[in-house]
């Protein structure tokens, strides 16, 4: 019974995160938490984890401005890790904390330049 709870709550979790392009039909989705790569270059596996556990995950290929949604569940203080792979198969991360809301948006951006890779807040 609990294997079955664990995969009714992956496909879930999975089902609330997705990927839109801003240069193609713009699908505007229902997300707390909106990762946006703002590199030329594909990224892949953008993944959210929170104590050392996947939350979402999405390993669909974004590009230049393209855009992931997540929705985490409302929380206070909540520490979570954003990483992705970048188009050389190297992962990056970059871990914060905020406060989730139903109404709440945080937006975080990332780029490329110089040859580092950063993830930071989207402003």
């Amino acid at each position: 019974m609990k294997k079955y709870i664990l995969l009714f709550t992956l496909i879930v979790a999975l089902s609330l995160t997705g990927c839109g392009a801003a240069n193609d039909n713009v699908v505007h989705r229902d997300g707390n938490l909106i990762v946006t790569n703002y590199s030329d270059y594909e990224i892949t596996d953008t993944t959210i984890t929170h104590l050392g556990k996947t939350i979402s995950v999405s390993p669909k290929a974004i590009k230049d401005t393209q855009i992931c949604y997540f929705t985490i569940d409302p929380a206070d203080d909540y520490v979570y890790t954003v990483s992705f792979v970048d188009n050389n198969g190297e992962e990056h991360s970059q871990e914060f904390t905020d406060n989730f809301t139903e109404d709440a948006q945080i937006l975080i951006a990332i780029q490329y330049s110089d040859g580092v890779w950063t993830i930071d807040y989207d402003k």
